[in-house]
């Protein structure tokens, strides 16, 4: 499905002036011409297309039905006009597409129509939603019939000749684990979900007319502040079967990290991919390190997340590289004797499939580990470590590791402890201790 933002927004003459309100006249008419020729194209290249005028019907929930197809379509194409510079309900389509760009690597389109780069760079879309930096068409400065079928078959013929890269599936970590959550949610009772709507702050009356009221909670657990999740999960845990409680309990207890810190990890894996990445995370917890992992996959089934043996200063360069190998090819299913370059071929054909190592080097310079990671690097392409050490480590300050937080500071780790432990006791089963190394 392809995805069409743009504002068809009108204001009156009082607002606007005879003259401008005339060029507006213009501009929406040569908008919605461009639309309805790109439904044409589209559908006869053989893709669904989604745009408010056709896709939303009386009675409909305006917000909930948006947003699931914007979390749905694999491509979007984001209609610039100057009405679209300083339109607020665009602006919150576009950060969400924007966002699905940089963290799923969902295909948007800008489309220039009539407005310049520099306008787009210094207007309340640009600003707010990074949509400016991406590339974008442009197109002829004419708004005649003519010009419109010209601009749909130009944006129609890019989207056919990408169509190979966008239309695979990119269903993205997130959505699943939101699908996962909405499944856990089925077992609560309708008060214990209002009070998690208004806990979460969304539009009760809105979320009452949705038909998908469990789905709405569960997208909005995974963009919350850690409290409120926990605070939502409480009240609800008591409420659903041991299997659920548990399920939902794994699922919500990741999120201790914030979407900044997992989207640089998967910053990393994505730049990185084929040639590896270092995360830096100030902590000697492993479980921080493997949840950071987890919550920036999404607890995707195609990532792997091992815990390394910790880097210990009586140990040789050798010694770690060939523990942390042997750890890597159980978890990945590799026999020991499977030759390091089979198992580089293998990992080579696999580009969606991130692995993660979480290592511990708190113990040792910065040198010693700097050559364990480039070592697992070359011999895993594309891994992503995740190194653990005391704040003040030389290590952060290495060029090839890039910092998870821009400050863990040892209240954020004691917090980030805290939650995990206190998430743990909802679920029924062994409590992990705060203060456990692992």
């Amino acid at each position: 499905m392809v995805f069409l933002s743009h504002t068809s927004r009108q204001r009156t003459e009082e607002e606007l002036g005879p003259k401008e309100h005339k060029a507006q006249g213009i501009r929406k008419q040569y908008l919605r011409r461009v639309l309805e020729h790109l439904e044409v194209l589209l559908n006869q290249a053989g893709f669904s297309v989604w745009w408010d005028r056709k896709d939303l019907h009386p009675g409909d929930p305006i917000d909930p039905t948006i947003y699931r197809a914007l979390n749905q379509c694999r491509a979007a194409v984001v209609l610039i006009d100057v009405d679209a510079l300083d339109a607020g309900y665009m602006r919150r389509e576009v950060n969400i597409l924007t966002f699905r760009h940089v963290e799923h690597d969902l295909h948007v389109v800008p489309v220039l129509l009539q407005v310049e780069a520099e306008q787009v760079r210094d207007s309340a879309l640009g600003r707010e939603t990074g949509i400016d930096v991406q590339l974008a068409l442009h197109t002829t400065k004419k708004q005649n019939q003519q010009a419109s079928r010209e601009t749909a078959e130009r944006i129609a013929q890019h989207l056919v000749a990408e169509s190979e890269a966008w239309q695979r599936d990119i269903r993205s970590p997130a959505n699943k684990w939101i699908d996962d959550v909405t499944l856990c949610l089925e077992k609560a009772t309708t008060n214990a979900l209002r009070r998690a709507v208004e806990t979460l702050g969304l539009d009760v009356a809105a979320w009452e007319r949705s038909p998908e009221q469990r789905w709405e909670i569960a997208a909005a657990l995974w963009s919350a502040d850690r409290d409120v999740v926990y605070d939502v999960i409480e009240d609800v845990a008591h409420q659903l079967p041991v299997g659920l409680r548990e399920k939902i309990v794994e699922h919500a207890v990741p999120l201790w990290a914030d979407l900044q810190a997992a989207r640089t990890v998967r910053a990393v894996a994505v730049e990185g991919a084929g040639a590896g990445g270092a995360v830096g995370l100030a902590t000697r917890f492993l479980r921080l390190g493997d949840l950071l992992a987890r919550r920036a996959s999404a607890g995707s089934r195609r990532v792997y997340v091992a815990k390394l043996s910790d880097v210990h200063g009586e140990s040789t360069i050798q010694d770690l590289v060939c523990q942390s190998e042997a750890t890597l090819r159980r978890l990945m299913n590799f026999p020991v004797e499977t030759p390091p370059d089979e198992v580089t071929a293998e990992l080579r054909r696999r580009p969606g499939q991130h692995l993660y190592a979480v290592l511990r080097s708190d113990t040792v310079n910065p040198a010693t580990t700097t050559a364990v990671t480039r070592e697992l690097q070359n011999k895993f392409p594309g891994i992503v470590m995740i190194l653990l050490d005391h704040t003040g480590s030389a290590a952060w300050k290495a060029a090839s590791v890039r910092p998870a937080f821009d400050d863990f500071t040892p209240e954020r780790e004691r917090a980030a402890r805290k939650f995990v432990s206190d998430m743990s006791d909802l679920s029924g089963s062994k409590k992990i201790e705060v203060d456990r190394d692992e």
